[in-house]
């Protein structure tokens, strides 16, 4: 939040939450599973997942065109996601 503010743009959201990456959003589900456990059925699986969506985010991010091949495992990652909060 504060980069952007410090570089006279616009902030593209007022939640600090809206400024974390996959990574960072791993950590504070499986910290604090006690929370988040009644959600997700697999600390391990939420891992998994959020290893592989931000493996895949990066050539999103930077507008690259995805090989059908990882477009294929984007759409099955979402799927393993949803897959997740299956109880």
């Amino acid at each position: 939040m504060k980069k952007e503010m410090d570089a006279g743009v616009s902030r593209r959201s007022d939640d600090e939450l809206d400024y974390t990456t996959f990574g960072e959003l791993s950590v504070i589900i499986t910290s604090n599973w006690g929370i988040f456990g009644s959600i997700f059925n697999s600390k391990k699986a939420v891992e998994k997942v959020f290893a592989s969506l931000n493996a895949l985010r990066n050539p999103i991010a930077h507008c690259c065109p995805l090989a059908e091949d990882e477009e294929l495992r984007l759409r099955l990652t979402v799927r393993d996601w949803f897959r997740l909060m299956e109880r």
